[in-house]
């Protein structure tokens, strides 16, 4: 087929190994071989152990990241490039992140022996303004990559503000299936709850949430709770304040998806008060519209953009956050009819995200061709198989 990429190996580079692209992974692994290469999890981060997937098509190759200059810039996946070397794999899709050294490595190395090489990333969208030397670099990343696949159209629209040419830029909006979703419908319209589901720390913001919520229970009278899913290096300030105040509900790292659809079960609404990721959409598949603050740029990705305001969700004004995100609460939990038809918006739009899935937006954005027969494919997780495990080397 002309135009198809029919590679037999898809190399995928991540600096960690999130519990979120798991399942992609998985099903990449129907279109061809996939190696995937990621370093070890920080403790201490919220992220979690994430046990890389089960597949007899996926070998996962672990590598230590070193960072020469600090935590900011020039961070290296060593061993990445021996393995380019060695293995030669039929296409490179790396994480778009130009800060790694390694980043600039694999893609020169990817033009030097001519495979293709996707970069998947923010792009600009969380930049105000840019100077010359990062205008240039991102005019040599441009030429260098086969096709930059942005995580949403906002992405897009970055590169295209700032006026750089789109023939190589293509957009697969990051999503998330979560395998146990909650319909609308069955949704009770009795839940008082409030989730929450990320890692703890301090940009995240839950401290805000718990004033705001504080304040609508003395003020309004309203008894709503807090369900908070995940850790991190703010879970003792939490643990503190959640002592004085049961109606906070601290469940943990929780990362069975049937577990945390049962502890939505009790919620009318989600929030994530700071800078949100993929975390909204996995709210927005258990019927619960979102809250979040409406300064886009400085979320931790491009996900919030999905959320549309005033019908799946509300963004509140990040300038006046105590005052906003309480009224913006307090709205949705005392008009049941504007909640219903937000809830079934909200799940509409995360239907609409993971249709088609991520995979199959990868694989369009990289030509991968059509899947493999199923019967040609492992099960998923659960399956007797186990992973083929290498380290890449100095």
């Amino acid at each position: 087929m002309s135009g198809i990429n029919q590679a037999k190996r898809l190399c995928i580079i991540q600096p960690l190994l999130s519990n979120y692209s798991r399942e992609t992974f998985l099903e990449l692994a129907e279109y061809c071989e996939v190696d995937l290469v990621f370093s070890p999890t920080p403790a201490g981060t919220g992220f979690g152990n994430v046990l890389p997937p089960q597949n007899s098509r996926i070998h996962y190759f672990v590598v230590p990241t070193l960072k020469p200059f600090g935590d900011k810039v020039g961070m290296i996946q060593w061993g990445i490039a021996k393995y380019v070397f060695r293995e030669r794999p039929g296409i490179i899709m790396i994480s778009g992140n130009p800060r790694y050294l390694t980043f600039w490595t694999t893609v020169l190395l990817g033009k030097l022996l001519g495979i293709p090489t996707y970069a998947h990333g923010h792009g600009l969208f969380k930049k105000h303004k840019i100077g010359a030397l990062y205008r240039l670099m991102m005019t040599a990343l441009l030429k260098l990559v086969t096709s930059y696949i942005c995580y949403a159209p906002i992405v897009r629209q970055s590169f295209i503000n700032y006026g750089f040419p789109d023939q190589k830029l293509c957009v697969a909006d990051n999503s998330m299936t979560n395998r146990f979703p909650v319909p609308p419908e069955q949704k009770t319209g009795k839940e008082v709850g409030i989730l929450f589901i990320g890692r703890l720390r301090r940009a995240n913001r839950v401290d805000l949430l718990v004033q705001v919520l504080e304040r609508i229970r003395r003020a309004d009278g309203l008894p709503l709770t807090l369900h908070v899913i995940g850790t991190g290096e703010e879970a003792s300030l939490l643990q503190r304040d959640a002592v004085a105040r049961p109606w906070i509900i601290l469940h943990g790292q929780v990362y069975d998806a049937e577990q945390i659809q049962l502890i939505s079960r009790d919620c009318f609404l989600g929030c994530y008060p700071g800078n949100a990721g993929l975390s909204v959409e996995h709210m927005m598949s258990l019927s619960l519209p979102v809250v979040t603050h409406d300064d886009l740029a400085s979320h931790q990705g491009p996900e919030p953009s999905f959320i549309r305001n005033g019908v799946g969700g509300l963004l509140y004004d990040h300038k006046d956050p105590q005052e906003s995100l309480y009224q913006a609460i307090r709205s949705l939990a005392t008009d049941p009819t504007r909640l219903a038809t937000m809830r079934q918006a909200a799940f509409e739009d995360y239907q609409h995200l993971v249709n088609p899935p991520l995979s199959a937006r990868f694989a369009q954005a990289m030509m991968l061709g059509t899947r493999s027969p199923r019967s040609e494919v492992e099960n998923y997780p659960g399956q007797q198989h186990e992973p083929s495990l290498r380290q890449a080397k100095s």
